[in-house]
């Protein structure tokens, strides 16, 4: 059994909107940029620093 992240439609729509490919790319963006983006709000950022959060 493979284990994938599993990401809000909204954050896949920003994703695609800004042809972000995929997550880890996503992940390296800092946070000020992330909240500067069109599109992009305050519960997109709260499940961000969730994903980057250690497991």
């Amino acid at each position: 059994m493979k284990n994938e992240t599993v990401i809000s439609p909204e954050l896949q729509l920003f994703m695609e909107f800004h042809k972000i490919s995929n997550l880890k790319s996503l992940l390296l963006i800092e946070d000020e940029i992330l909240l500067g983006m069109v599109g992009f709000g305050w519960r997109m950022m709260r499940e961000v620093l969730e994903l980057r959060e250690p497991k």
